[in-house]
Parts: C-alpha cells; structure tokens; sequence
C-alpha cells in the first residue's frame, strides 16, 4: 500500500467535514483472484465503475493472506490459478471461518465442476465466457446477501451501526458520514475497547494499490469524532499515540 498522495480519499474531499458523499449499498470492497490479466482487467474495470474498491490478486496463498487480514464484502475466485487450484482455497477460506461470499470463475462447464465449486463452499459460479450483464447481476445478488458470519446490526450505548445499509444511527437520527468514516466506525464499533492499530485501520479502509497520505487516517478520525460529537453519541474514540483508538462508552451522568 502506498503511503503518499491522497487519490483514496478524493470521494470524500480534500479538507475535513467537506465534499461528504451519500452512501450507498452498492459500494463495497471486493477481491478479485485471478491470474489472467485480461479478464482481471476487464473484472476489476466493470466493479470500479460500479462503485466498489477492487483489489486483484494472481495468486491463491497471496489472496488466502488477503482474506485473513480484511474484511471483504465479496470474493471473485479463478478456479485455474497457478500456484493452487481455486478449489482447494476456497475450502481453506472456508475452513478459516472466512465468511464473505465467492463467486467462482472457471472454464470447466460440466455440471460436476459447478457441483464440487458449491460443495467446496462457493455461493455462486460463472462460467467463461460470461456477459458483463450476468456478472454484474450475480455480484450484485451476492452483495445483497447477508453475511453468514458477522452480526449485521451492531449497537453500542445510543449508536446503531447497520452493515446492510451503510446507516450509522444515533437516537433514531442518521448519522451524516462518508463512505471511509462508516467503514472507521463500524471497525471500531466492532473491536469497541481494544485498541486497533493504525496500520489495521489502514487496510480496512484502503485497497492495496490506493495512495493514503500520512495523515489520511487521522484525518478521518477527526471528522468521524465530530460527528459524533454533534449528534451526542454516547461514544467517544480514544487515542494512544504510536499505538491506535479504540472506542468506549461515555454516558452521560445521571441527574442530580
């Protein structure tokens, strides 16, 4: 991940509490393994202009360490990898407790191919050649499923973080965030008093090919903890310096 410009934040503006973008359903962050370069091209190219952050791995044991270390809302898996066959990772993903979805790709068009691809722990399997069309659709549906492992509410004191909806809610009232500062705070809601590492912060927000300044990070810590702070969340984001933040409770005193 690179560490200078700001190319991954451009969504949401230059300077802190400007150029904030509504969110949607449709953006997501997703892996692409797949070590033909033409069709990763032509894969990465159609989910970018949908929306999503693509990152594109040609290699099954760099996408297995991927998937460890983030949290993907879909998985696009090449059955003919070169170091290991599709199969085989997704039921190591699987065995790992790896929850996102797998679309599967391949050229293999007998119907027990498509079986074992299912039995292995796929959700969904495209056969190549395929039409963008379908595979928009079949990612689409994908995306709308909801996970198989993670809670998709979270609360913490008068916060509600909804996953499915991208909506932050404090006391009914929806909380006004860009797509970074939801994905901050749904991290840190979901590791509420442990602290999280600024480099784990990093790459749950960011693709691997994104340019991230040196202050991005802190940059949406600020504007995330004055959301907050105006809509009265319960909630306050701590910093240990050198280490990371961790979100804690802070209830309001009872009256005297």
């Amino acid at each position: 991940m690179a560490k200078s410009g700001a190319a991954g934040e451009l969504a949401e503006g230059a300077t802190p509490g400007e150029g904030a973008q509504p969110l949607t359903a449709s953006q997501a962050r997703i892996l692409v393994v797949e070590d033909d370069r033409d069709i990763a091209g032509l894969v990465g190219r159609e989910l970018r202009a949908l929306g999503h952050t693509v990152d594109m791995i040609g290699l099954a044991e760099d996408a297995l360490d991927a998937a460890r270390a983030t949290d993907y809302a879909l998985m696009i898996v090449d059955l003919g990898l070169p170091d290991r066959d599709g199969l085989d990772l997704v039921r190591e993903m699987r065995r790992r407790q790896i929850a996102a979805p797998i679309l599967m790709l391949t050229a293999r068009r007998k119907v027990e191919d498509r079986v074992s691809g299912l039995a292995s722990g796929a959700d969904d399997y495209l056969v190549k050649p395929f039409a963008v069309p379908e595979l928009r659709a079949r990612v689409a549906a994908l995306l709308r499923r909801p996970s198989r492992m993670k809670e998709s509410r979270l609360a913490v004191a008068n916060l509600l973080v909804d996953r499915n909806s991208l909506e932050a809610v404090i006391d009914g009232a929806s909380l006004p965030l860009a797509l970074k500062q939801f994905q901050l705070l749904e991290l840190l809601v979901r590791r509420k008093n442990h602290m999280t590492p600024k480099r784990m912060i990093e790459e749950a927000l960011y693709g691997f090919n994104d340019e991230v300044s040196g202050n991005a990070i802190e940059a949406h810590v600020y504007k995330l903890r004055r959301a907050l702070r105006m809509a009265e969340a319960q909630v306050k984001i701590e910093t240990r310096r050198g280490i990371g933040y961790r979100l804690v409770e802070c209830r309001p005193a009872p009256d005297a």
